[in-house]
């Protein structure tokens, strides 16, 4: 039996790798910063702005994790059009 990554359209296996290739260096910077945030005291007025850089990278995290969901929705659902329809057995 194929593995079901195999069923995969190429393009939806290509949007995955670049959504990984690009949160890997997110995640790096995230990290780095949360680092600088452990670090900073929160009267300095560095903490605020590397606090605010935090939160948007936050987001954009969050974004890329809906755009990996919203792909792998519509490659099921590709997936399930391209399959040849199950028969009962008997």
């Amino acid at each position: 039996m194929q593995r079901q990554e195999a069923q995969i359209p190429p393009y939806y296996d290509n949007l995955r790798h670049f959504l990984h290739d690009l949160a890997q260096p997110l995640s790096t910077v995230t990290g780095l910063i949360d680092l600088m945030l452990l670090e900073l005291d929160e009267r300095d007025q560095m903490f605020q702005k590397v606090q605010l850089i935090s939160l948007q990278l936050e987001k954009v995290m969050a974004i890329l994790g809906e755009i990996r969901r919203m792909a792998r929705e519509a490659a099921d659902r590709e997936r399930k059009t391209l399959e040849p329809p199950r028969t009962p057995r008997s």
